[in-house]
């Protein structure tokens, strides 16, 4: 392992480099809350040297220095996201996404830039749909009563963001979302816990109010636990009007899929690095 620092707007951002620096291909891996990098620790090692791997600790968790007034918006998130990539020393041709949980909301943000077509050869999305595309299927949901079960469905499963707003609890749903990890899973943590709150008050309620339209260019894998008890399956539901290159696959899983069952993800990684070599 290789690790140097980008130094972005207020923080700085460790990055680590693992696998095969002379690969063909080169992967980014990006983390999700209240993760650190070691999230894909498992998958890192699975993956071994068949490609190089890049991971790094996002604005505000694991290693990463924040500024106190440093911005944490979703577009920050992105740029954050580009610099991290101009930093790998000798890179070579575009760069294949693999993205969990936060990591991957960030990501469609990047997607959805006029650069990604040039910067990104795939992106990999696993439980972390883009808020763009939230909107639109919450708004095309709420005009249609058949719909308002599914819609209430979701809002039950995104109790905890409603949390994160009200300052009583916000402080204490963290480590109530901490206990409801199945055995297995990677435990958080309390410093990622706490630091990642400010993510969800910074970009959610106002992304859902309005935004762009979403946009993603770059050939695409989304990756859909059926076990997930952060987000439903009909999330997927109108990708393929704004997705030119969309696969789908359904895992039999739950939110952590990339660290309970990391062969399976380098799997899914590979067969789309492959398909877009």
């Amino acid at each position: 392992m290789s690790q140097w620092t980008v130094r972005i707007a207020g923080a700085e951002l460790p990055v680590f480099e693992y696998g095969n620096p002379s690969a063909p291909s080169t992967v980014l891996l990006v983390h999700g809350y209240p993760d650190n990098h070691h999230m894909f620790d498992p998958l890192i090692a699975e993956l071994g040297d068949t490609v190089r791997v890049i991971a790094y600790e996002t604005r505000g968790s694991g290693a990463c220095v924040l500024d106190s007034t440093a911005d944490v918006s979703i577009e920050q998130l992105a740029r954050d996201a580009f610099a991290v990539v101009e930093s790998i020393p000798g890179l070579s041709g575009k760069v294949h996404v693999f993205a969990h949980d936060w990591g991957s909301l960030q990501l469609w943000e990047a997607m959805a830039s006029p650069r990604a077509t040039t910067v990104f050869a795939s992106y990999t999305s696993v439980s972390g749909p883009s808020l763009d595309h939230l909107r639109r299927v919450a708004r095309s949901r709420l005009v249609r009563p058949q719909k308002w079960p599914s819609l209430v469905g979701q809002l039950a499963r995104s109790w905890y963001v409603f949390g994160f707003h009200v300052p009583v609890l916000r402080t204490r749903v963290p480590a109530l979302l901490a206990r409801l990890r199945a055995e297995g899973e990677p435990t958080p943590t309390v410093a990622d816990q706490q630091r990642g709150i400010g993510l969800y008050r910074a970009n959610i309620m106002r992304r859902l109010v309005s935004g762009p339209e979403p946009r993603c260019p770059v050939p695409t894998t989304v990756v859909v636990p059926t076990h997930d008890r952060m987000l439903s399956t009909n999330l997927t539901e109108g990708l393929d009007r704004w997705i030119p290159d969309l696969r789908v696959v359904q895992v039999d899983a739950g939110h952590w899929w990339p660290y309970t069952h990391p062969s399976d993800a380098a799997r899914v990684l590979l067969e789309r690095v492959r398909a877009t070599e």
